[in-house]
C-alpha cells in the first residue's frame, strides 16, 4: 500500500470541507469541485499505483469523502450560516427534522460513494494508460 499517496490525496477532503463550511462555493459549484478532486485523485492513483488502482483510489476517495463531510457535520452551524441555500433546500422537511443529524448520517455514505467513484475511475484510467502504452492492462 502506498500510504503516502493515499494520505496526500486525502487532504482534498478537509480542504473542500473547510471551504464549504466557510461558504466559499456558490450554490451548485461544489459538485464541480468534487468532479475535479475525483479526477485528479484517480489520475494520480492510476499513474502511481496502476496495479492496485482500484484499492488505492477507493481508499483515498473514502477518506476524502468522510473527512470532508465530517468537517461539515462538526461545524454545521457555521455551514448553515455561510450557506443559506442549504436551509432553503431543507425547508420542506417534516417538523423535527434535524439537519445536524442528517449531515452526520451522510458521513459513511459520502465516503463509500467517493471511494467507489475514485476507485473505479482510477482503475479505468490505469487500464487506458496501459492500453495506450502498449503494455498489458493491470
Amino acid at each position: 500500500m502506498n500510504w503516502r499517496l493515499i494520505l496526500l490525496l486525502s487532504l482534498f477532503g478537509p480542504a473542500v470541507g473547510v471551504l464549504t463550511v466557510l461558504g466559499v462555493f456558490p450554490r451548485g459549484v461544489d459538485r464541480f469541485v468534487w468532479f475535479v478532486v475525483v479526477g485528479v485523485s484517480a489520475f494520480a492513483v492510476a499513474r502511481e499505483e496502476p496495479r492496485r488502482a482500484l484499492l488505492h483510489g477507493a481508499l483515498a476517495g473514502f477518506i476524502t469523502g468522510v473527512s470532508s463531510t465530517l468537517i461539515q457535520a462538526v461545524w454545521v452551524e457555521t455551514l448553515v450560516a455561510n450557506n443559506p441555500w442549504m436551509v432553503e433546500a431543507m425547508a420542506g422537511q417534516p417538523a423535527g427534522f434535524d439537519f445536524e443529524f442528517f449531515v452526520f448520517m451522510l458521513v459513511p455514505f459520502i465516503g463509500v460513494a467517493g471511494g467507489a467513484m475514485t476507485g473505479l475511475l482510477a482503475m479505468l484510467a490505469a487500464r487506458a494508460f496501459a492500453a495506450r502504452d502498449g503494455s498489458r492492462a493491470p
